[in-house]
């Protein structure tokens, strides 16, 4: 009899070509839109970042340098020569960190007089606006060599629109005043920078990568994170297609014809199980075929997939029993329409916000999706299984708790109405 409520779950399914179509097309079409749209930026490429950057100087820095090399009257009796001047000119070195060979691709950095300063802040094709105020190197010379004077202060505007572009421009800004300040220390502390400067050579010799995995692709990571958040709408669509059952007194006539109530119970266990297995596999099987998404162990990736269809399957059966309970399929509209989402956030789904917290990372593993994504994760990088025992002893246990909590909250017989 099991099988047979198994039989006419998947009947019920089959025979709701939009339902299915949602569970099998969705998942597919969001790892097109996510790893294509987000793959650089995952991938560790820069191709995908494009940068405007406006630089607006309102007196040339060789005027400038020029002007500070004649107006020099060795104050402190300090030897100022004009190669050292022109060596730390501040915007000739910030020109050549930002014209660099590395960040070409990137930064499209051009020159704009003053006089079309309001026609650029006005351009949202700039990502940001450099303003280098008047006598900006003569006063950084003064304020360097002989400590006279204010330290100078240069103008970033930045576009809202291209908060990441901007955030770029913002870092290689507070990198190079980062480097100005550790020159000047140095040289107030008449320290020879050659004392930090580390020989190449002992570097590049015996160099070993330690604990080299394989790196997760975008394709390969939004594979597994559309696939571990839609397998939990498996579990609503069940508990969806059980209480249709109650509706029209399937589950009674079921009670009536002297069939135990804990074959029901497990018929939409199993199927809860199957389906998400079944779901799993074929989201797997279409990434593997269009995106070469392969798995270096099969036997890992059929343990998590089984321990995580345990809790599937728990959740579809409590699902199923607290509408029973209620009467009602609010609970189930609920766990599909905001917790799928909230749980899919958390666990990583829609992008690896884990990375940047450690708190946020715990939070997501004690989700099933969230738990199952980051063994399938290990399993890519060609973890073996005892680095994963603890997710899928979590989705064993989160399983078993979902099915008691079932149990114990599943109508009895006199309660079928």
């Amino acid at each position: 009899m099991i099988g047979q409520i198994i039989k006419k779950q998947a009947l019920l399914l089959i025979r709701n070509p939009v339902q299915l179509l949602l569970l099998i097309g969705l998942p597919i079409i969001l790892i097109l839109i996510l790893g294509n749209a987000l793959g650089s930026m995952m991938n560790g490429d820069s191709s995908g970042l494009k940068v405007k950057l406006a630089l607006i100087e309102h007196q040339p820095e060789n005027e400038q340098v020029e002007n500070f090399l004649a107006s020099i009257d060795n104050p402190k009796g300090t030897k100022v020569e004009q190669s050292d001047v022109t060596n730390i000119a501040p915007i000739q070195t910030l020109k050549s960190i930002l014209t660099n060979d590395e960040l070409k691709g990137v930064i499209d950095v051009r020159e704009v007089p003053f006089s079309e300063k309001q026609a650029v802040l006005d351009d949202n094709t700039y990502t940001a606006v450099i303003e280098i105020p008047r006598k900006f190197t003569h006063d950084f010379l003064s304020y360097t060599i002989f400590g006279e004077g204010n330290k100078p202060k240069l103008q970033l505007y930045e576009n809202e629109q291209q908060q990441i572009g901007a955030g770029v421009i913002r870092s290689l800004l507070e990198d190079l005043q980062r480097q100005y300040t550790l020159a000047s220390f140095l040289q107030e502390k008449e320290i020879d920078q050659q004392v930090l400067a580390v020989e190449t050579a002992l570097l590049n010799n015996n160099q070993q990568s330690i604990n080299q995995k394989n790196p997760v692709t975008s394709k390969g990571y939004y594979t597994i994170g559309m696939a571990v958040m839609t397998v939990l709408y498996i579990a609503a669509t069940i508990g969806s297609l059980a209480f249709m059952e109650k509706r029209i007194f399937v589950f009674n006539r079921i009670i009536i014809g002297n069939m135990s109530r804990w074959v029901y119970f497990t018929g939409i266990l199993l199927s809860g199980m199957i389906f998400g297995c079944l779901h799993l596999g074929i989201i797997f099987s279409f990434a593997w075929i269009t995106f070469g998404v392969s798995w270096p162990n099969i036997m890992a990736l059929l343990l998590v997939t089984f321990a995580f269809s345990i809790a599937v399957g728990g959740i579809a059966v409590l699902l199923t029993a607290i509408s029973y309970r209620l009467h009602s399929e609010t609970v189930t509209n609920f766990f599909s329409g905001i917790v799928v989402s909230l749980m899919a956030l958390m666990g990583g789904s829609f992008y690896p916000i884990g990375d940047n917290s450690t708190f946020i990372q715990t939070l997501g593993n004690l989700t099933p999706n969230g738990a199952g994504m980051s063994a399938y994760l290990s399993i890519l990088r060609g973890d073996n299984i005892s680095v994963i025992s603890s997710n899928i002893l979590f989705l064993c246990l989160f399983g078993m708790a979902m099915i008691l909590i079932a149990a114990s909250t599943f109508p009895k017989r006199g309660e079928a109405v």
